[in-house]
C-alpha cells in the first residue's frame, strides 16, 4: 500500500487536476513601471475553481480575484505579479495576486494561486 503522502499526491494529480495553466513569470520592469514578460510559459496540471469574491488579504492591499488555481507541485515557485493563462472556456491571461502553500504533515505539497481580474 502506498504511503499517504504518496496516496494523496496521486488522487490530486489524477483526480483533481482536470485542467491545466500556462504559468510565466516576471522578468524585469520596463521604463513605465509595466511588468515585461519574456521566455516560454511552463504548463501545470491544475484544479481551477472559479470564486465570486476573495481578496489578496495583505492589510490595504487589496485586489479582486475571480479564480483560484491549485497547482500540485512542490517544486513550482509562483509570486504576486506572476501570469497564469486559464484554461478554456476562459482562456485568458490573467495576474495573480496572492499565492498561499498547501502543506500536509510531511511538507509542502501544493501551491493555489489566487487569480485576478484582467
Amino acid at each position: 500500500m502506498a504511503a499517504p503522502t504518496d496516496q494523496f499526491w496521486t488522487d490530486l494529480k489524477v483526480n483533481m487536476t482536470p485542467d491545466t495553466v500556462d504559468v510565466r513569470t516576471s522578468s524585469t520592469v520596463n521604463n513605465y513601471g509595466e511588468r515585461t514578460f519574456s521566455g516560454s510559459a511552463t504548463t501545470y496540471d491544475a484544479h481551477v475553481r472559479r470564486v465570486t469574491r476573495a481578496d489578496r488579504g495583505d492589510r490595504n492591499d487589496l485586489a479582486d480575484v475571480d479564480w483560484i488555481v491549485t497547482i500540485p507541485d512542490d517544486s513550482i515557485a509562483l509570486a504576486v505579479d506572476d501570469e497564469v493563462t486559464l484554461p478554456a472556456p476562459v482562456s485568458a491571461v490573467r495576474p495573480i495576486v496572492r499565492v498561499n502553500i498547501l502543506k500536509d504533515t510531511t511538507g509542502q505539497v501544493g501551491v493555489q494561486a489566487y487569480v485576478g481580474r484582467a
